[in-house]
């Protein structure tokens, strides 16, 4: 408060009097002019600053809760410094000057800011103030904020005239702020309504769906016109219900049994087909709506939504204060329901075609599925068929081929070029062509399979089975018959050699049996004398046929074994060139007038292997070599150690791992092998169809035998042969 002794009362010299006159009719003239705010405000504190003669000069207003002051403008400092100083917010209780100008109405002057205990002392040792006067802005007796007089050069008495023409400019500052902040709320209120029908045009032009059209309708009614409550109601269509839109959303929660009531406002606007306009819906509607509460709803006004001379809806917005609503704002209002009608119904036919739209997109995407489906499906087909190991034809209703794979190219030399649009039978051959036409004649095969033989380009019989599928006609095409056509020569051949086997072995039994049998006879009949010489060698030829026996069931169970998985391994250290060597002199006494060569390493080869496999292995090579070969040949048993499994002929590479190896090498100079049996003859039960091969008796186990034995060592067997010439037989395996 401004005490007597704080104001120097003597009267002010006349140029001061006529400078106080042009400032307060220059900040009168601003509070009458459309000057932008921040303008109005610089001006006043410059003006008020050299004007007192005061140091730095400054304007604070209150915010709309009246809680905090928001820095509005300053005069005497580095502008950098001020554009930070109005981002400043203070909390009213911490700004006790103004906490006093603002609660008293009155002028607070502080002649020494560092010892009067209101100030804040950081700020004055920071601005280096002395003393400090602070106005209040009041306008029609209410204070919108404080104005500031800072004196820093030294300290300053504030005469009363002084202070009064301060109070003075204070008034006539506070008419102008609030002038100037009309005219930004009037220039506002105008961007916004330009805006809203900026963005109501929007929603024409973009096509909202009918949900974000009538809930940015109401929306923007509701921030037109500044009203608490919005409310869009459309009225019920044949093919929609009707639907009401609240702003804010939560308002049936805030307002319930007042806006359940209003609900017959929206029934006459449809009805009387005008804008409907409620000063005071306490006078309207009585207490219901009036229910004490502190947002009590008191203003309505609403408008019909005409589309094409037809109410489609209403649109109405609630105030809380009443009397709220002016004459241009209905007409406003009325005037944006016409363009929100327009956007609504755009957005009901943009919904519609949106919902055919997606009912289309749903069908042509299950169109496209199922396209991209019958396109996989086709493309599944089309590897099996290309991929198939088993021949497959297509042919039409006339028994010409249409569609031809790989598979049936290689089985019959004809490409599929050649092939489409021939007859099936001058291709397969009559077995297979009658089966198709009787097909297509509606005559299936019995079980829809038939065997035949089919001759390809280059003569070769192939024995095979036809499995056939009849496609019924459709779309006038048809019908056509499927065929998938195997190749059994193989099985014919495996029965064939399963036959063979069974009579060659029933002959194998036969014969040593018949010799035992015969011998033994022999020598129990009591009235035939044998000398010694001839026991000795009716003995001898027991004790071979056993042995031939022996070795007959050896392999059989050697078989067994393989087949079913119960054959092991008894590893161990051996030496190769003895066990070669040693083989090789026990075979010499039984192989007649052949020449059996050795050649292992001196130093001897040791490997860790099953002696008794590896010894049946090579005894089986000799024999075969001896057996397939002329009299008084040779037959050359080779041992050799390697380290690069490169350099053996044949490139090898051990399941093992381990590189290094040693090679056994049995070479003959018999019958040889023909190139197309080559890879058959390590097959079980496999002999060959050679006459020479006939003549000798076997059971076409013992390769099979060498093989199973070979790589249960992880190693290889191969053969390299010219027909006439000889055979070379070669065992790689693995040496730790």
């Amino acid at each position: 408060m401004i005490s007597p002794a704080n104001i120097d009362t003597s009267d002010p010299p006349p140029r001061i009097r006529a400078d106080e006159s042009a400032v307060l009719l220059e900040i009168a003239q601003a509070a009458g002019s459309t000057l932008e705010l921040h303008e109005v405000l610089e001006r006043v504190v410059e003006k008020t600053a050299r004007l007192t003669g005061a140091d730095r000069c400054s304007l604070w207003l209150l915010d709309s809760t009246r809680d905090l002051l928001l820095p509005a403008a300053i005069y005497g400092i580095d502008p950098t410094f001020a554009a930070r100083w109005k981002r400043k917010i203070l909390s009213i209780k911490d700004e006790r000057l103004s906490q006093e100008a603002i609660t008293t109405g009155q002028p607070v002057v502080v002649l020494d800011a560092a010892t009067d205990p209101r100030t804040d002392k950081k700020a004055v040792d920071f601005f280096g103030d002395k003393s400090i006067l602070v106005v209040p802005l009041a306008s029609k007796g209410r204070v919108i904020g404080t104005l500031f007089l800072n004196h820093i050069s030294r300290h300053y008495t504030y005469p009363p005239h002084e202070v009064a023409i301060i109070q003075a400019i204070a008034s006539q500052a506070a008419v102008a702020i609030e002038n100037a902040q009309l005219y930004e709320e009037s220039r506002r209120q105008r961007l916004e309504l330009l805006a809203s029908f900026r963005r109501i045009g929007d929603a024409l032009a973009a096509g909202l769906d009918l949900p974000d059209t009538l809930r940015l309708v109401v929306d923007l009614a509701t921030e037109m016109l500044r009203a608490t409550v919005g409310s869009l109601t459309l009225c019920p269509t044949d093919d929609a219900p009707g639907e009401t839109k609240w702003a804010p959303v939560d308002a049936l929660e805030r307002y319930g049994p007042e806006l359940e009531a209003l609900t017959d406002l929206a029934n006459e606007v449809i009805q009387r087909r005008e804008p409907c306009y409620v000063a005071d819906l306490r006078e309207r509607l009585g207490e219901i709506v009036c229910h004490g509460a502190p947002e009590a709803l008191r203003t309505y006004v609403g408008v019909p939504l005409f589309l094409r001379g037809r109410i489609i809806g209403t649109l109405g917005v609630f105030h809380a204060l009443p009397k709220r609503f002016t004459r241009p704002e209905i007409d406003l209002l009325a005037s944006f329901g016409a363009q929100a009608a327009i956007a609504i119904d755009n957005a009901r036919l943009f919904t519609r075609l949106q919902r055919q739209v997606e009912e289309l997109s749903a069908a042509a995407q299950r169109n496209a599925e199922l396209f991209t489906r019958l396109e996989l499906e086709k493309k599944r087909l089309d590897v099996i068929f290309q991929n198939s190991t088993d021949a497959i034809f297509m042919a039409d209703r006339d028994g010409r081929i249409i569609a031809f794979n790989p598979a049936a190219e290689l089985l019959t030399g004809w490409s599929a070029c050649e092939v489409l649009g021939r007859g099936c039978q001058e291709v397969f051959g009559p077995g297979l062509g009658e089966t198709t036409m009787r097909l297509l004649a509606g005559e299936p095969p019995d079980d829809g399979v038939a065997e035949a033989v089919v001759v390809n380009r280059s003569g070769e019989r192939r024995h095979v089975a036809a499995s056939y599928a009849y496609v019924a006609a459709s779309n006038g095409e048809g019908p056509f018959a499927l065929a998938v056509v195997r190749d059994i020569s193989r099985q014919k051949e495996v029965e064939r050699l399963k036959s063979d086997f069974i009579s060659m072995v029933s002959h194998e039994l036969r014969t040593p049996l018949a010799v035992i049998k015969g011998y033994a006879a022999t020598l129990l009949n009591p009235s035939l004398h044998v000398d010694a010489e001839r026991q000795q060698r009716f003995l001898r030829g027991i004790n071979d046929a056993s042995d031939r026996l022996t070795r007959l069931i050896d392999n059989l169970l050697s078989v067994s074994r393989f087949e079913s998985g119960r054959f092991r391994l008894n590893l161990q250290l051996v030496d190769l060139s003895d066990l070669v060597c040693r083989v090789v002199a026990a075979l010499r006494g039984s192989v007649g007038s052949h020449r059996l060569t050795c050649i292992v390493p001196p130093e001897g080869l040791v490997a860790r292997l099953d002696r008794d496999q590896i010894e049946q292995v090579l005894v089986n090579l000799v024999s075969n070599a001896v057996k397939y070969s002329p009299e008084e040949s040779e037959v050359v048993i080779e041992l050799r150690a390697f380290d690069d499994p490169s350099l053996v002929p044949v490139p090898v590479r051990f399941a093992s791992g381990i590189p290094r190896g040693v090679l056994l090498i049995v070479r003959d100079q018999g019958i040889g092998i023909a190139p197309n049996h080559q890879r058959f003859i390590f097959d079980k039960f496999y002999r060959g169809d050679a006459p020479a091969v006939r003549r000798v008796a076997g059971t076409g186990l013992g390769l099979y035998i060498c093989k199973s034995i070979v790589e249960a060592h992880h190693g290889a067997i191969w053969v390299e042969s010219q027909v006439g010439r000889g055979s070379t037989f070669y065992v790689a395996l693995p040496r730790e």
